[in-house]
């Protein structure tokens, strides 16, 4: 039991349908208000609209899922996947404890189209229907993701630096190689060295943000590299010099901040990474 499970049971007692329990139930998630959120949930009741097809409690963990790690970049493929994959963990965690996530089968019925009339919500109702458990159910499995993903965020770390072999390079755009480091709870795991896969404007902050890199450190690097990582939530440190590892570990002791030094020399050419 949570404080969301909780509330989608309570918010499903007083009436509402079981999509607009488990949405509602985490506005202080999403950071929507109540009434919107209860309005953005409304059709997808009964298995959306009572044609008892996916059932509304999934839905309304889907929603909650999209409005904390959804995507809006249309050509990001890295996020639709990812994301599209979270939506069948979640849908495959639901049908594995309750076999199925269709509104008609939870509820061991036929009917396909069912009339739009709600049902009187008695005690009868909730005696023969799941749905209170329901909601409970998926609120539960979504605070529980949310949990693992904040956890996850805290322990785990990938730092990229544009280096030349071991050592940390003063061109972004032109280095030689990107020495990655895996850190998890603050200690590195597991390194890497990746060649540059070349150089044209754009495209190195996109190459690293596909390979899940939150950190980038480097000697120097243009404003327009700089301005695509901060757009990628990535964390920019320029101003780094000496060997690679001892800078991550530098950083990840508090100790190497950025200068904020941005590369003017040749920076009509882009040949610190635009």
């Amino acid at each position: 039991m949570s404080a969301h499970s909780d509330l989608a049971r309570e918010l499903f007692k007083q009436g509402y349908n079981c999509s607009q329990s488990v949405f509602a139930a985490f506005c202080d998630e999403t950071g929507l208000d109540t009434e919107t959120a209860l309005k953005i949930a409304s059709s997808f009741g009964g298995g959306m609209g009572r044609l008892r097809e996916v059932c509304g409690a999934v839905t309304g963990m889907f929603m909650v899922a999209g409005m904390k790690y959804g995507y809006t970049d249309a050509s990001d493929n890295k996020a639709k996947t990812e994301h599209y994959r979270l939506i069948q963990d979640l849908a495959k965690q639901f049908e594995k404890e309750n076999g199925s996530i269709i509104c008609r089968e939870l509820l061991g019925i036929s009917i396909k189209y069912d009339n739009p009339l709600s049902e009187a919500r008695n005690e009868n109702y909730y005696r023969k229907r799941p749905c209170a458990e329901l909601v409970e159910q998926a609120a539960r499995m979504l605070d529980e993701y949310i949990l693992s993903k904040r956890m996850e965020e805290k322990t785990m770390i990938k730092i990229a630096v544009a280096s030349e072999n071991e050592m940390v390079t003063e061109h972004f755009g032109h280095c030689a190689n990107f020495n990655v480091f895996e850190v998890e709870n603050n200690q590195i795991i597991k390194s890497e060295s990746i060649p540059n896969p070349g150089h044209k404007p754009g495209f190195l902050p996109n190459f690293l943000n596909d390979m899940g890199v939150n950190v980038i450190i480097s000697g120097g690097m243009g404003s327009g590299a700089i301005d695509i990582f901060n757009e990628k939530g990535i964390e920019v440190i320029v101003g780094a010099s000496g060997n690679a590892k001892e800078a991550v570990e530098a950083y990840l002791q508090g100790t190497l901040k950025s200068t904020g030094s941005v590369c003017h020399e040749h920076q009509h050419h882009d040949k610190c990474g635009k």
